[in-house]
């Protein structure tokens, strides 16, 4: 298992869409998983998903009705475009 840690952002910096919160969170990786998506911190509890492939990544990206981000194992941020993720 591999585990990212988002660094916490300083108090009153940022919005409630962000992925950084007051405290650092860490994004814990089963094995063979490559992409997390994450919601915003402003939703609290364990607030990710881990997934092996992209189209599992972008399926639960499209379920989500909240702010949220896609990463990868290593912290990179993706999008979407035309169904492929595409490193930001």
């Amino acid at each position: 298992m591999k585990t990212y840690t988002i660094q916490a952002k300083e108090s009153g910096i940022g919005t409630i869409h962000d992925i950084q919160g007051c405290y650092d969170r860490e994004i814990r990786f089963r094995s063979g998983c490559k992409y997390a998506v994450v919601l915003a911190a402003y939703y609290g509890g364990k607030g990710y998903t881990t997934h092996m492939t992209e189209n599992e990544t972008i399926q639960q990206s499209a379920k989500c009705n909240c702010s949220h981000e896609i990463i990868d194992s290593d912290g990179n941020g993706y999008e979407i475009n035309v169904n492929k993720l595409v490193k930001i």
